[in-house]
């Protein structure tokens, strides 16, 4: 069964709206509260999440969004800030962010980007540059993620 555009555009504001309420906190106290509303009722590591694999899941959650929009013909609104904190935020482990680690999330950061002022025409190819750029730091740290990662590239 086919979506009309206009139930699509409904169904693409609703994840909009539902993902920028996760990303979004007032005061600090709300952060647990908030973060708990992001995430699987059941954690994924039993010592917690950390502040890091949290962040990556908004990551992955704003591409697997933008994948949508892009396959719909629509252009990608505005950079989330909150992904910035990728140098802050908190790993699970020391291991997790290894000397390298700030190159490759510069260079990933700086790749998502380019996506908002990438002309439509070079959506995908920006895109999937930066889902690249993801993949190729899990590569080299935690590969985990790495089949769910590949998954997000879109056909050009």
């Amino acid at each position: 069964m086919a979506l009309s555009s206009k139930s699509s555009l409904w169904l693409l504001l609703a994840f909009l709206w539902l993902f920028s309420a996760c990303t979004h906190s007032e005061k600090p106290e709300d952060k647990s509260k908030d973060e708990a509303s992001c995430t699987k009722s059941k954690s994924m590591n039993p010592n917690g999440d950390s502040e890091l694999a949290l962040l990556m899941r908004q990551m992955y959650d704003s591409l697997l969004a933008m994948n949508l929009i892009i396959k719909n013909g629509g252009i990608p609104a505005a950079f989330p800030d909150a992904f910035l904190k990728i140098h802050t935020a908190k790993p699970t482990d020391s291991h997790t962010k290894p000397d390298g680690f700030d190159a490759y999330a510069d260079d990933y950061l700086n790749t998502y980007k380019k996506i908002y002022q990438s002309p439509k025409s070079e959506l995908k190819s920006a895109y999937n540059l930066t889902v690249q750029k993801c993949a190729t730091c899990h590569e080299a740290s935690c590969p985990g993620p790495l089949k769910k990662i590949n998954k997000l590239k879109l056909e050009l």
